[in-house]
């Protein structure tokens, strides 16, 4: 009879420790680390980018990213920014060498739940390019987020 006595009442000091702690409002706590967490800052950028063939009406690349196009070939971009306002200048500069041949701008729509938006630049092709190794730039609001390089011939 003692010993039950005993582990009862065990049993409700157990439980009344393990109670529900209350944490300050303004806070994310971690219980693991015990201290409250400072959100991370949500700074623009440009999450990825590739290049390919052609893209969808959601952003993405048809066939996937491709690295060597016919000289004739339009080149697309599928970019991913995150934490860009509505509006942001997204912009991709096109060159052979130390040389621009051709550049390409849109402005960034309205983001997703994520702060993700997509936006999709073409390089078209009035008369076919020169052969050779081409780097594409890419920019966010006048900052430069990247470089690519693809081929355009054999």
């Amino acid at each position: 009879m003692t010993a039950t006595r005993i582990l009862t009442c065990a049993a409700v000091v157990a439980v009344a420790a393990c109670g529900d702690r209350k944490t300050p409002q303004d806070a994310t706590f971690d219980s693991a680390v015990g201290t409250a967490v400072t959100p991370l800052p949500r700074n623009p950028h440009i999450m990825a980018f590739d290049v390919g063939h052609g893209v969808t009406t959601t952003g993405t690349l048809v066939g996937g990213m491709a690295l060597r196009f016919a000289p004739t070939d339009s080149v697309f971009l599928a970019i991913r920014t995150q934490y860009a306002p509505v509006g942001a200048p997204v912009a991709a500069r096109l060159k052979l060498g130390t040389r621009t041949v051709d550049s390409a701008a849109a402005a960034t729509g309205a983001p997703d739940s994520t702060g993700g938006a997509n936006v999709v630049l073409r390089f078209g092709s009035a008369r076919a390019r020169d052969i050779g190794n081409y780097d594409v730039e890419v920019f966010l609001s006048g900052k430069s987020e990247g470089i690519k390089r693809f081929r355009i011939g054999p």
